[in-house]
């Protein structure tokens, strides 16, 4: 079968889907990805086929955007969160819900947004069988209807668009509550109506829903799951000398995330001051960081080491603990590696959610991003993990619980009849 992936043009949504992508590849499906072209070569360098369509899109300024939009905002107060679920908010808020505005509304003079036009045109010519999309990426489930192929979303974490949507759609009907209209619905219908096409649940939250997530950590979302392990993919380079080398004292890695390189860069951890402090400890550290993430005229101690980049799944393997931000791909690295991990979760996403997952099962430390977050509180929690064998013991059970999961090759023949169930061709 054909098998079109669409997504976000961030390189922290791309590799993500590799996994699965190659599994597909190797049971002899043809793949395609498609996206903003500003994501082309990495596609590629992941050794995927790019389907460039669209117009480049500044992912940071469309979030930053969304902040003054109305229509979110009235959406997202509909929800009715709890004052003490402002990092949800967040989440929903800027992250979940900038994407559909920026597909979505308003329309463009001439009559549509682009994105949903090209990849619309594309579906027609390619004809997929299957569209397996980024939660993000709206405009998919309109191409994959225009085309008559079956279409799933591919989550990279917890289903935190799913559950908004399916708590918006029970407030609708609450007597007395508002809005009393699908605002969703409606920041679709021009849209929609251009194709052809009615609104239906299908359009948000997909046919089903491929699911990396943990059973343990997953959202209450009513909607038809496909579990898959989440196979870390961190990249292709040649190992470098040192790394082939046995560390002579324990070694931590330290990575704040691709995605902060590009997008948010404001970060308030202070790694100057940490990397500082680190010069007295008995380690090796392992800076992963770029000229963004790190300030000039920092000093670097002789037991750091500062890299722009290594793919975690060479480096993990090799440490004894790792500190990092709660992304996904970092946390899944981390997991299959076996390595306790010192997180600092951002606001929003979850970030948050992926470090009480590990603290809970004993694999890590979580320091929130507040008055508590401290250079001297940090060392001390890294140190622990270094130090307590607890610690490696939870690692060991984290993964453990991750991998009840199926592998991407043991979900393929699972897409594959679901497929021909869902599939339509005229």
């Amino acid at each position: 079968m054909k098998v079109l992936f669409a997504i976000i043009p961030a390189v922290a949504h791309l590799h993500p889907i590799v996994p699965l992508a190659w599994a597909l590849q190797s049971a002899g499906h043809q793949v395609r990805v498609a996206s903003h072209p500003g994501i082309t070569d990495a596609i590629t360098s992941c050794g995927l086929t790019a389907v460039p369509v669209g117009p480049e899109v500044d992912l940071a300024s469309s979030v930053r955007a969304a902040a003054d939009n109305a229509a979110l905002e009235r959406i997202t107060e509909a929800l009715a969160l709890e004052p003490a679920d402002a990092n949800l908010r967040t989440a929903l808020r800027y992250y979940m819900l900038a994407p559909f505005a920026n597909y979505y509304e308003p329309p463009t003079p001439s009559g549509g947004r682009p994105m949903v036009d090209a990849l619309t045109d594309f579906t027609r010519s390619w004809r997929p069988d299957l569209v397996l999309w980024d939660p993000l990426f709206f405009p998919a489930p309109v191409a994959a209807r225009a085309c008559g192929a079956a279409h799933a979303r591919l989550l990279w974490g917890l289903d935190h668009f799913g559950w908004a949507r399916q708590r918006f759609t029970e407030r609708l009907n609450l007597p007395g509550s508002s809005p009393h209209e699908d605002l969703m619905a409606e920041l679709m219908r021009p849209t929609l109506e251009r194709f052809g096409q009615e609104f239906s649940e299908e359009l948000v939250v997909g046919q089903w829903t491929v699911d990396p997530t943990a059973q343990r950590i997953r959202l209450p979302v009513d909607v038809r799951h496909v579990p898959v392990r989440w196979v870390p993919y961190n990249g292709a380079a040649a190992v470098p000398d040192w790394l082939r080398r046995a560390p002579e004292r324990p070694r931590v890695c330290l990575t704040l995330g691709v995605s902060g390189r590009r997008f948010f860069a404001d970060d308030p951890v202070p790694v100057a001051e940490l990397l500082k402090a680190t010069g007295d400890l008995d380690i090796e550290l392992i800076a992963t960081l770029d000229r963004t993430q790190l300030p000039d005229g920092s000093w670097i101690p002789g037991n750091v080491r500062v890299v722009d980049y290594v793919p975690l799944n060479q480096l993990l393997p090799t440490c004894s603990a790792v500190v990092h931000h709660g992304g996904a791909n970092t946390f899944a690295a981390a997991v299959q590696a076996r390595v306790p991990q010192l997180m600092i979760p951002k606001e929003g996403g979850d970030y948050l959610d992926h470090a009480r997952y590990a603290a809970e099962l004993g694999a890590g430390i979580c320091v929130p991003r507040d008055g508590r977050l401290t250079v001297d509180g940090l060392v001390d929690a890294l140190m622990r993990l270094v130090r307590e064998p607890a610690f490696r013991g939870g690692a060991d059970a984290l993964h453990a619980d991750v991998a009840q999961a199926p592998t991407p090759d043991q979900v393929v023949p699972v897409l594959a009849k679901l497929t021909e169930e869902h599939r339509s061709r005229s």
